[in-house]
């Protein structure tokens, strides 16, 4: 089904929101729980501020990302990971192998969900629930507690767009989403949905596991190095493939926005041709209300920004290669 025109104006010019039914959470505790999680991640966990989240990937020991994943940490000492659902199992099964139980253990954080606010007016929305503070005030994922009103709160990184996630005691979930949803109607917005969302993260250039991410790409091509890899931590699994291309030498393949035509939509591995050569394929599209028919997709390095790809085969309509995000995009959280 398709996104409404509401659903989606909410997260572009007010405030959207939308449930965490996409989403896996997992509890990591122990006493080395940060030590061990961080020899599973790019990022730098047991360096991290109580109190503060990071973005990673879960690798392979052939570094392909089997999991992209927000990791949150608690004053408790416990590491909490929210992930989409698309990578849950897979990331579960790891955990199962790699984690030591003598020194942590895991289990699925089901008396937690999480609720979102995106979009430009997100802060009078979160400035509902008691005691919330000002989101302005605290810096993008730091992890702040509601006390009260018995919340964790995590401000979005400016890739995210503007706006926090919530994690909610799963009993308290509807009374909370329904509060929420009633200050974003005052701002102008309201409820949104994946639909609308989809729309969104492509237009910002937001790759995700089951559509840009999987066990075909290496984690530089999604062109999330630079808020998912730490290449000065310690050792992790897959960081070998990792630090090679980092160090010695370049992806193959990088992750673009796609310009596209009017039309029926490609399906997401549509190959792209320049002449007769393949030179990638597209993995997601989305008909955005503001800026038309959009995707993106996997191009060679070497495709320069303007390029123009034929859809399907040699002589398919042509799809133009733009940079990420799009412009005319939401600006920044």
């Amino acid at each position: 089904m398709g996104a409404s025109t509401a659903a989606y104006d909410a997260l572009r010019d007010a405030a959207g929101i939308l449930d965490g039914a996409e989403r896996t959470l997992v509890r990591v505790w122990g006493d080395r729980a940060r030590d061990m999680i961080g020899g599973l991640l790019t990022s730098h966990v047991a360096g991290l501020a109580p109190d503060h989240a990071l973005y990673a990937f879960m690798l392979t020991p052939k570094g392909r990302p089997l999991a992209e994943l927000r990791a949150l940490v608690p004053e408790t000492g416990e590491v909490w990971l929210d992930m989409p659902s698309a990578c849950g199992e897979a990331a579960l099964e790891h955990l199962r192998r790699y984690l030591p139980p003598f020194y942590a253990r895991f289990e699925r954080l089901e008396e937690r969900r999480r609720l979102s606010v995106v979009g430009p007016r997100s802060a009078e929305v979160v400035g509902v629930l008691p005691g919330s503070p000002d989101l302005a005030e605290i810096a993008p994922l730091e992890l702040i507690e509601l006390p009260s009103a018995d919340v964790r709160l995590v401000r979005r990184e400016p890739a995210e767009g503007p706006g926090a996630d919530l994690y909610v005691p799963t009993g308290r979930e509807s009374e909370l989403r329904d509060d929420l949803v009633e200050a974003a109607e005052r701002a102008g917005g309201g409820a949104s949905d994946a639909a609308a969302y989809d729309i969104w993260r492509i237009e910002r250039g937001l790759p995700v596991y089951g559509r840009e991410i999987d066990l075909d790409v290496l984690p530089q091509e999604t062109g999330q190095d630079a808020r998912a890899i730490d290449y000065d931590k310690g050792c992790y699994t897959g960081q070998e493939v990792v630090a090679r291309i980092h160090f010695r030498g370049h992806v193959n393949r990088r992750l673009v926005g796609l310009r596209l035509p009017e039309g029926p939509p490609p399906e997401p591995g549509t190959e792209l041709f320049d002449a007769e050569r393949s030179r990638g394929h597209v993995t997601s599209v989305a008909d955005s209300p503001r800026l038309g028919p959009l995707g993106l997709g996997y191009v060679r390095h070497e495709v320069a920004e303007g390029a123009r790809l034929a859809l399907g085969h040699e002589h398919g309509p042509a799809a133009t290669v733009a940079s990420l995000p799009f412009a005319g995009a939401a600006p920044p959280g």
